[in-house]
């Protein structure tokens, strides 16, 4: 039976969390749906709210966490992405009363990425957040540096010691900056709470809880080709890293290209390299929904026209895409390579799917063109 719950906003969050379960030794699955016929430890459960309107939001919750009881699970942790992009506020304030908890803790810093909270302040590697490429991010900007302005809740309460703070309802946002402090919340906090946050705090709850198997990555990778990258985030750093690849092995999306046209060009590269990227081209215009779409779309008729035997995708909200695609509902993690770079695998198709979200890094080995 399931013990942990994680509903996550985003599919690469979602996956990053499973690879730090593998991390100690739980099996686990991410769905679209919760599933009662699955028997893993972990069971993740990726809304793609993140991806939603705001007033998408409610409805769509509504529908995916119906029936869920916190009882039946040791914890129920909600993962949200640690740079703070997206509606936050009204899926915490949902999803505490749905799940019937009183008090929710709420720690989204990573330190490992520099991402920290101090006097309130967010910063990521000692710049305040808003002076960072998140302030260009196209769906959710980051224009402020405050934690509560940033999430727009001013009635929640910013933190340095859970338990001194004697809360007992309401949301903790607990300032956090190093690893130290990071340990001491999860050693301390209760499980009784609602536990919210993004990765760096879920892996101190398990390191709490359970014995860690792996103390690096396996970050060796056997890739079987063809392979096809599939790369839909806006992240600055992404996109010089893109530019820098050979044309031989690059097909870039383009709204004045055709669809056939495109798929045409992804198919012939394939056959010729077996391992290509398709990306977004930084002069497309346009709706990312609709990018992300149509990228899909493309995608899956790659797919069903040509042998691919590896997915490499960037970008939660385009896994989301190209996985509703090729209706893949279940996907399990096999591999940590990197921080936040996930293996998964999808056993009824034979097809493995490697995640990783736009704003963190390649790993050399993956990364070969």
């Amino acid at each position: 039976m399931t013990s942990i719950l994680v509903i996550a906003d985003d599919l690469t969050g979602a996956a990053e969390i499973g690879g730090i379960a593998l991390r100690y030794n739980l099996t686990v699955d991410i769905v679209h749906k919760l599933d009662s016929t699955l028997q893993s430890d972990v069971q993740i459960l990726n809304t793609n709210t993140r991806s939603l309107t705001y007033e998408e939001i409610i409805p769509h919750l509504q529908n995916v966490t119906n029936g869920i009881k916190k009882d039946a699970y040791q914890f129920i942790y909600l993962k949200f992405d640690s740079a703070l992009r997206g509606n936050i506020k009204i899926q915490v304030d949902f999803l505490k009363e749905q799940l019937n908890y009183k008090l929710a803790v709420f720690c989204p810093a990573n330190p490992v990425f520099g991402r920290i909270i101090k006097n309130g302040e967010y910063y990521i590697n000692d710049r305040l957040i808003n002076e960072t490429s998140f302030s260009e991010d196209p769906e959710f900007p980051i224009q402020k540096s405050h934690v509560l302005d940033i999430l727009n809740a001013p009635e929640w309460e910013l933190v340095k010691n859970v338990q001194q703070s004697q809360l007992e309802t309401g949301c903790a946002v607990v300032e956090v900056s190093t690893h130290k402090e990071l340990d001491q919340l999860a050693e301390n906090v209760q499980f009784s709470n609602l536990m919210i946050g993004g990765s760096a705090f879920f892996n101190a709850l398990l390191h709490q809880q359970y014995t860690q198997f792996k103390k690096g990555f396996r970050e060796h990778i056997e890739l079987n080709h063809p392979v096809l990258f599939v790369c839909g985030s806006a992240y600055k750093n992404s996109s010089e890293q893109i530019k820098k690849v050979k044309p031989d092995y690059l097909v870039y999306f383009d709204n004045n290209d055709s669809i056939e046209k495109l798929r045409d060009e992804l198919l012939n590269k394939i056959r010729e390299r077996s391992k290509v990227i398709f990306a977004v081209s930084p002069q497309t215009k346009g709706s990312a929904a609709e990018i992300r779409k149509k990228m899909a779309g493309i995608v899956g008729q790659v797919y069903h026209n040509t042998e691919v035997c590896e997915l490499v995708i960037e970008g939660g909200a385009t896994s989301y895409e190209i996985l509703n695609e090729l209706n893949i509902k279940t996907v399990t993690p096999v591999q940590e390579i990197g921080l936040g770079l996930i293996k998964t695998m999808v056993t009824d198709k034979k097809l493995f799917i490697t995640l990783k979200p736009g704003s963190y890094p390649w790993t050399k080995e993956l990364w070969k063109f």
